[in-house]
């Protein structure tokens, strides 16, 4: 997505207008010269190649440069055919055959508009760069580090390393023999050659502190700004020139100016010519404001005449070719050429390679490697046992702690058996309580006779099932008064065995109690043993998504604080910007401003979604297309307002 997107539509769009036009013209007269098949032939090959340079998608309106060069070269191919054939086309075919020329014109510009935006873009990091490396002298002096290797190799080759006396040289090259150097001659040379890179002579011994080390590398990055902002200055001054210049379609261009067809579009004729030879001269000469202005006026008072051409027939069809020509030349050579001069040019003056910024830490790592690997080695395994013991320990805590209470409680709500909570057999009690009946009943038919057997056991059991064991209490009462003899007879360790079965009764009945309690209460027990799993499984993963979404808040932060300061830099540049005559903005500032727009767009798009991204489209094409400084700065307070939220 570009913010010059919707100016090539709208460009894509008048030129549409035209095409269908001339259509409703031919329409309307080709019926009356159906014998003209040539014409009609050709008609129908220019509207397939008028096709192919129509938009297809709004977000992509430009074609690949590759497939732009091969579209044409095949329609230089058939002007070319045409040309040889000499045959009397319709008039209409010169003007499709325009409209052609005109919209690859289009294309072209949009690729020159790319182009010198990115490296616009480029140079506007290599200034930052090297804004930061002057704003404090410690940086001046780690950027003095990072060079010094590159500095040296450079001073030795200057200085002549190991360089030989020309009068040895020359005795060398007579005689045809190689001549022995002692190893300490070459030492003294290395040691003078390095003495000199460090204490250059000359005006060494003159206000020394002017040629240190830091002032020096200060003077070589200011020139380097220099240089840059220069470059900086020539690419914006071109988009704003080639923006307010090139392809000045609207609603007073015109295609029937007169009647005759070759004049008819005279007007786009005019425009497409200027365009072509504008973007020709910008791609070939000058890097300053002065350049742009003398371009402008060469392009402007050479009137075209010969595309303005009242002969019909091959001098007509010449113009197109030449206009196709000069497509093909700034195509294949003039804007690759551009671009290999703008790498280099970046690439000498920007910032250092990386090898040369980080050969330090590069050096250290290089050098530590050993020392590192043997200490990784002899950890390893410590290492590898307690990533192995983590594991082990999370995998056991998530089935133990979390997938078995799961399952637990999903067996509660369905009601199994096997999920059911006991402190106690289900018969135990039952069996108890029948033993300690028979135990009692016995014990007391045996101290108090067999009269109506059957009455005093149903009694006795029913007053044991009460609890009521008074005839063996009253009896272990009489034994205690004697101790020995109900010993010895057994009735005083009968009752004693009769209590304790007692009291291990009433405890199974109380622990029935609680069974029955805890088994009212199995869900929420099921619950409460797996919340600790639940819990812990919770913690540690809102750690992990905080640390990551901690890192993913940032990011959005740093992208709101993008578009910010791309809003800012807009409203900077308009409000720092000193208007013409009329307010327009110069080519600079306006070429500053597309280019900023576009870096602004770009941001947004990370940003903003849906309606606003759309309603954000809107006002950037509202200050692509408007020029007054004015009328810019209010379209920028009305974006400050209306997305404050995302900035």
């Amino acid at each position: 997505m570009s913010a010059l997107d919707s100016r090539i539509y709208r460009l894509q769009a008048h030129l549409g207008e035209f095409h269908q036009q001339i259509n409703d013209q031919i329409g309307s007269n080709f019926h009356q010269e159906a014998d003209q098949k040539s014409s009609i032939e050709y008609l129908t090959k220019l509207e397939k190649i008028l096709d192919s340079l129509s938009i297809k998608s709004k977000t992509q309106p430009v074609r690949p440069i590759d497939k732009l060069v091969d579209l044409l070269s095949n329609f230089r191919h058939d002007l070319t055919v045409l040309e040889d054939q000499g045959s009397n086309l319709d008039p209409y075919v010169y003007e499709l055959l325009w409209l052609v020329a005109a919209k690859a014109s289009t294309q072209t510009l949009a690729i020159i508009w790319t182009t010198l935006s990115e490296n616009l873009l480029s140079v506007n990091d290599e200034i930052r760069y090297w804004d930061g490396i002057l704003e404090f002298d410690w940086y001046i002096g780690l950027y003095i580090l990072q060079t010094s290797p590159l500095r040296l190799w450079r001073g030795l080759l200057k200085a002549g390393l190991f360089a030989i006396s020309p009068q040895t040289h020359e005795d060398n090259s007579n005689t045809g023999e190689n001549t022995f150097i002692p190893v300490s001659t070459l030492w003294v040379q290395f040691y003078t050659s390095v003495q000199r890179c460090i204490y250059p002579s000359g005006l060494s011994s003159f206000r020394p502190g002017i040629f240190s080390p830091l002032v020096r590398s200060k003077l070589e990055i200011q020139r380097k700004r220099r240089y840059l902002k220069s470059r900086r200055d020539f690419n914006a001054s071109s988009i704003g020139l080639l923006m307010e210049e090139c392809m000045c379609l609207g609603p007073k261009t015109s295609l029937a100016d007169g009647k005759d067809p070759v004049l008819a579009n005279c007007t786009l004729h005019r425009i497409v010519s200027k365009s072509v030879c504008l973007m020709t001269s910008i791609l070939q000469y000058g890097s300053n404001d002065e350049v742009l202005e003398l371009t402008k006026a060469f392009t402007a008072d050479n009137d075209l005449g010969s595309y303005v051409n009242k002969n019909k027939g091959k001098a007509a069809l010449k113009d197109v070719q030449d206009v196709v020509e000069q497509l093909l030349y700034i195509l294949n050579d003039l804007l690759p050429k551009y671009q290999r001069f703008s790498t280099k040019a970046i690439s000498e003056i920007g910032r250092p390679p990386i090898t040369v910024r980080y050969w330090l830490p590069l050096s250290l790592a290089f050098l530590s490697a050993g020392t590192s690997f043997t200490l990784l080695k002899s950890l390893g395994p410590a290492l590898v046992d307690w990533v192995v013991n983590a594991g082990s320990t999370a995998f056991e805590f998530w089935t133990n702690w979390v997938v078995e209470p799961t399952w637990r409680l999903i067996r509660t709500i369905r009601h199994d058996e096997t999920s059911e909570i006991a402190l106690m057999s289900k018969n135990s009690l039952e069996a108890d309580r029948a033993s300690l009946e028979r135990m009692v009943v016995d014990f007391v038919l045996d101290r108090g006779g067999k009269r109506e057997p059957l009455l005093s056991a149903n009694t006795i059991a029913d007053k044991v099932r009460e609890g009521d064991l008074t005839p063996v209490l009253m009896a272990y009462e009489k034994d205690l008064r004697s101790p020995f003899i109900g010993t010895v007879r057994g009735d005083l360790v009968r009752a004693l065995l009769i209590q304790i079965q007692k009291t291990k009764v009433d405890v199974e009945i109380a622990m029935s109690g609680i069974d029955a309690l805890l088994k009212s209460q199995e869900l929420v027990f099921g619950f409460v043993g797996l919340t600790p799993g639940i819990l812990v499984s919770y913690a540690f993963i809102r750690w992990f998504w905080g640390l990551l979404g901690s890192r993913k808040g940032f990011q959005v932060g740093r992208r709101q604080n993008d578009l910010r300061y791309a809003l800012r830099n807009i409203h900077r540049i308009l409000t720092l910007s000193v208007p013409t005559a009329n307010g327009l903005l110069t080519y600079r500032n306006h070429g500053l401003l597309i280019s900023n727009a576009d870096t602004l767009l770009r941001k947004a798009e990370i940003v903003l979604k849906g309606e606003d991204f759309y309603t954000f489209q809107e006002d950037i094409s509202d200050l692509i297309n408007e020029n007054r400084a004015d009328l810019q700065l209010k379209i920028i307070e009305r974006m400050t307002w209306t997305y404050s939220k995302w900035t």
